[in-house]
This record gives structure tokens, C-alpha cells and sequence, in this order.
């Protein structure tokens, strides 16, 4: 059999298997790909890299498991780069299944830059209301959040002395897998005067164009793609003085880049192999 029948009869388990190789590759040993940051995502790391020390920073992780992929290494960007300035992270999620990706990203990044829950940051945990949590804060956080997520009370810790409600954060970040951005900018953003950033999955961002476009939101990352970028603009200035290691969108950027490319190839071999076998068989038909 020839290299074109053998084309068009292959077992689509050797397809599987070399997608399975070209995902797993990657992320064990990373091919270290270009990634180019965009202007999107350079919104939202410039406006809190522009922070001063000491600045407070809201952070909403609403997001569950099954976007974790693409979510979860923006939360652990955003909060690398909240205690690399020494920012004050402010952490809350309105998903009910996002404490437990939350939780694990800022106690392993807190852990990593020696930082103290209730002075140097704050995790609130999760309330029910979405829209009702978010007006309740813009008059009181400690009020609408009485305890933090570890059950110790918001009003006597340190990080709140000076802060009351959403207006006075200096800046204001939503990390969505659904329609939360738009109740953040409607109803805290927009309102309370906060500069805001967006981060959400790949196939929710051209929602969120026009939002950029209005001036709405500073910045806006894109799934996997989006946190690469902020990883990559994150490590090329603060790597070697904090040793930060590639990350895990980074990484994953690789594998996806791989299949891409690979199932872009497979199309064009196997249209070239079609053709010819069409043109084969009407060569034998006029033979005949």
C-alpha cells in the first residue's frame, strides 16, 4: 500500500495517539514557543503594575473546575504579581464551587512570598446573591462578608482598617467563566468610580470587546492564551528576582499550539492524498 492509500485508511487510534503524545510532550518538557503579548492583556497587567505599594486590589474568581485550565494560572498570575508589588489582595468568588480553586491558588502563593492572611491579604470566601453581594459591598465589605472564609472576623483585621467598601479599592479584577464581568462593571465598577480588568474564557471574550472599547475595563485576557501572555510579561520583568518559573498556561499554550498545528496539517495532507486518489481513479476508468 502506497503512502496515499495508506493516508486515507489510517486507524484513527494512531490519530488519537499522536494527539495524546503532542498534549502530554509539552507540558513535561515545554518546547518554550513565542508568545506575544496583546495590548488586551497588557491593560490589566500595566494598571497593576502601576499600583504603588500598599494598594488594595479586588479580586473575583468566578470560575468552577471545568474551566480551570484556562482560569485558575490568571489567579495565580494576578496574585504573584499583587505580592511581588506588595499589593493588598482582596479575594471573593460569587460561583459557589470556586472557594476550593481559590483557596488552594492563595495559600500557595501567600506561602511562596511570606505573606499573612489578614494583613497582607484577605480571602472572603463565597456568598449567594451575586448582584446583592456586590451592592452590599459597595456600602460595607465587612458587613456583607462579617467573616472571612476561615471564619475570622473581617472587622478587626488589619487589612480593613483603612479600607471600607469597593470604592476605596485601587483596582478591581474578575476572573469569569459566565455573565459576572457585566454585574461587576453595571454595579461596582462603573458606579464607585474602580478601574477594572476582565479575564474569561476563550469563547466568552468577544463579548467583552465592546466593554474595552467603552473604557469599561482597562484590559481584558482571553482563555489560556490571555494568562500565557500575562505569565510571559509577569517573568519577563520580575523572573529573576523572584524566580518565577514558566508557567501553567505558558505550558499549556505549547501543547495547544502543537495539535493546532498538527490537526491543521493532517487536514492538508489528507485533502492533498484525496485528490490524488480521485485523480488516480479516473486515470484507471479511462484506462479502461
Amino acid at each position: 500500500m502506497d503512502f496515499v492509500n495508506t493516508i486515507l485508511n489510517l486507524d484513527r487510534r494512531v490519530i488519537y495517539t499522536i494527539v495524546g503524545l503532542l498534549v502530554a510532550i509539552p507540558l513535561i518538557w515545554p518546547f518554550s514557543l513565542p508568545v506575544i503579548p496583546t495590548p488586551e492583556t497588557r491593560g490589566i497587567y500595566n494598571a497593576m503594575d502601576a499600583l504603588p505599594p500598599g494598594s488594595h486590589v479586588m479580586i473575583a474568581a468566578d470560575f468552577d473546575p471545568a474551566s480551570k485550565p484556562e482560569l485558575l494560572p490568571m489567579l495565580e498570575a494576578l496574585l504573584a504579581h499583587c505580592f511581588i508589588k506588595d499589593l493588598k489582595p482582596h479575594l471573593l468568588t460569587l460561583w459557589p464551587s470556586g472557594p476550593g480553586l481559590a483557596q488552594q491558588a492563595i495559600e500557595r502563593q501567600a506561602e511562596k512570598y511570606g505573606k499573612e492572611s489578614g494583613t497582607d491579604w484577605c480571602f472572603l470566601g463565597f456568598r449567594y446573591g451575586t448582584v446583592a453581594v456586590i451592592l452590599g459591598m459597595t456600602s460595607s465589605i465587612t458587613d456583607t462578608f462579617v467573616t472571612d472564609f476561615y471564619g475570622k472576623a473581617t472587622s478587626s483585621m488589619p487589612i480593613y482598617e483603612r479600607v471600607s467598601d469597593i470604592a476605596d479599592m485601587d483596582y478591581l479584577v474578575d476572573i469569569a467563566a459566565g455573565a459576572t464581568v457585566e454585574y461587576w462593571v453595571v454595579y461596582a465598577a462603573e458606579p464607585e468610580g474602580v478601574p477594572m480588568g476582565a479575564s474569561c474564557t476563550a469563547v466568552s471574550a468577544t463579548s467583552y470587546y465592546p466593554l474595552l472599547q467603552a473604557g469599561q475595563i482597562t484590559g481584558l485576557s482571553g482563555g489560556m492564551k490571555g494568562t500565557a501572555e500575562y505569565e510571559v510579561l509577569l517573568r519577563e520583568e520580575y523572573g529573576q528576582s523572584f524566580n518565577i518559573p514558566t508557567g501553567d498556561a505558558t505550558k499549556g499554550m505549547d501543547a495547544q499550539s502543537a495539535v493546532h498545528v498538527f490537526i491543521v496539517l493532517s487536514i492538508i495532507i489528507a485533502n492533498i492524498c484525496y485528490f490524488i486518489s480521485l485523480r488516480r481513479e479516473r486515470e484507471e476508468r479511462r484506462k479502461a
